[in-house]
């Protein structure tokens, strides 16, 4: 061949050789290998390299399902939450060494956010010791207009809102609203944000034209938001003016005017995650001031107390607190929730805080003031759970206890099969020379489904749930997830009240509710529809129909 007729076949033979060593060649920079375990990424030193944010839409239109016109509507009249919006919220960054925890304790912070659901961080590829994430999340639908309603204890409380609580996209939320409730109606706006400019510090605020008065809120905190953090700040102001009502066997038995005033500035400190365990140090400046007026009304006017009012109480005082907490966690599905992933706690979490209140610091009276709160959780096998809980909260001032106010609970969950669960929750409330605007009442508002609101009223309280919850694979309208419960309530109240409400001893209920588990919105997780019938009691109604949105089952 000459030379112009092997130039061709050269030229392929060399092209295809090329081509066969670079196939068989091993991966170099930029070629992903397999993929580690989490204990593999970790012994072997990888860094964070891309991180990647998927916000996925309300519904999956290749769900056939989902791919419906209102579906496919809500996702284009809905704003997609901001990437910036998410990023705020991780607890690791690009260049960082990898460690999985964070990655998890990511997944927990982001699924307090109501404006999303199910979010899911994993490693998706390893090259050059370099691991990247993908954080993937799930809107929901945050923008509500029109009415709302709910019942408990046989009174109804409605309101007209607009609120958004992804407002455009920037995860801030946005409540205007007006309410008819049993105690007041009200005009109000809410305002909230859980990462000013980016940052871990968040703020809120509230403002309400109430019937009875007004009522406005403002904070400014940032909070220890990862259990590795080391410092947090914060301030609260509240300034409230009402009227209380004091009720007797579910009906209204007197008022009076409360105005309360609030200021807490505080910072704190942390050494962060130490062998599973973390220990936090915070002091601050409490004001507490509680004014207590009788009102009046008609010609002659005529007190609209029966009985003695409340003292006023003016506490100021500088405070230290101690927490600690465990890093125990773990997922599950189907227990508080209908079909989400909830995070459960095991092992110690408690707080210890003391104060001195003294008429040097502005204070009408010289006390300490403390309050204690513990929660321990155990898990046996993989069925059952058990949650005990204690409080106490109070003063000591002129060498005695008073206004003592301690709590215990114990919270049993047994898992039966996979669609069903037995819940028993054991509680008691006790006070001892309490305030007159903090004795316990028991009614259907707090825990005896079948009776009146503020049905019992004393100085300790006793309680006992009994449920049997199921969780279905029904969904209605692809919006809310089917559960139900079986119920049993019972409790009482004992020794003396202000206003002389006799005492019933035990009451108790039973009933059957409907659950429907918000799987879409951001108006709360679980839509409680019940009906209840006492067992005990005076002149009361045969059945009490309740409907309410609660954070849990």
């Amino acid at each position: 061949m000459d030379a112009m007729t092997q130039a061709p076949w050269t030229i392929l033979l060399l092209a295809a050789l090329a081509i066969a060593a670079h196939a068989g060649a091993p991966s170099g920079a930029g070629n992903a290998a397999p993929l580690p375990d989490d204990a593999a990424l970790e012994a072997a030193g990888a860094r964070i390299g891309t991180i990647t944010i998927r916000s996925e839409e309300i519904f999956d239109l290749s769900d056939p399902r989902e791919n419906k016109a209102l579906y496919r509507a809500a996702n284009r009249l809905h704003m997609n939450t901001r990437d910036g919006v998410i990023r705020a919220q991780l607890l690791f960054a690009s260049g960082e060494p990898y460690q999985h925890r964070l990655l998890e304790e990511t997944e927990r912070n982001l699924r307090q956010l109501n404006f999303l659901r199910e979010p899911h961080i994993r490693p998706i590829a390893w090259h050059d010791g370099v691991v990247d994430i993908l954080v993937e999340t799930h809107d929901v639908w945050t923008l509500q207009l029109g009415p709302s309603y709910g019942r408990s204890g046989g009174k109804n409380d409605t309101s007209l809102e607009f609120q958004d609580h992804n407002l455009l996209g920037f995860g801030k939320t946005l409540i205007l609203g007006t309410s008819h409730g049993v105690d007041r109606s009200s005009n109000y706006s809410e305002w909230r944000d859980p990462a000013v400019w980016g940052s871990h510090w968040q703020d809120s605020f509230r403002w309400a034209n109430n019937s009875d008065g007004r009522d406005w809120r403002v904070q400014l905190a940032r909070p220890f938001y990862a259990l590795d953090v080391h410092h947090s700040a914060g301030l609260a102001l509240a300034d409230a003016t009402g009227e209380d009502s004091r009720y007797s066997l579910g009906s209204e038995y007197d008022r009076y005017q409360h105005a309360a005033r609030l200021l807490d500035a505080y910072g704190g400190w942390s050494a962060g995650l130490h062998m599973g365990h973390v220990l936090r140090l915070s002091g601050g400046w409490r004001v507490e001031r509680d004014r207590f007026n009788v009102l009046y009304a008609g010609t002659p006017p005529v007190a609209l107390n029966l009985a003695p009012i409340p003292g006023n109480r003016d506490l100021e005082f500088p405070y230290v607190r101690i927490d600690w907490l465990t890093d125990q966690f773990q997922t599950t599905r189907n227990q508080d929730l209908i079909a989400r992933t909830e995070d459960v706690a095991f092992g110690l979490d408690a707080s210890l805080q003391f104060g001195l209140a003294a008429p040097a610091f502005g204070a009408d009276r010289r006390a300490w003031v403390y309050a204690f709160n513990a929660t321990y959780g155990l898990k046996f096998g993989e069925s059952q759970q058990l949650y005990a809980g204690a409080a106490v909260a109070g003063r000591n001032e002129s060498g005695g206890a008073v206004d003592v106010r301690s709590s215990a609970s114990l919270a049993w969950y047994w898992r039966t099969s996979r669609r069903t669960l037995t819940h028993v929750r054991i509680s008691g409330d006790s006070g001892h020379a309490l305030d007159l605007d903090h004795y316990y009442s028991l009614g259907g508002d707090n825990g005896l489904r079948g009776y009146p609101l503020r049905y019992q009223l004393g100085e300790s309280r006793a309680q006992l749930k009994i449920e049997e919850r199921v969780y279905t694979d029904w969904s209605l309208w692809r919006l809310f997830n089917i559960g139900g419960a079986a119920f049993f309530d019972a409790g009482r109240t004992y020794g003396n009240n202000p206003i002389g409400v006799p005492q019933l001893g035990w009451l108790r209920d039973v009933g059957i509710g409907l659950r429907l588990g918000n799987d879409r919105s951001s108006l709360g997780n679980v839509i409680h529809i019940d009906i209840a019938t006492p067992l005990d009691g005076r002149n009361l109604s045969k059945l009490q129909f309740l409907v309410s949105t609660e954070a849990t089952l």
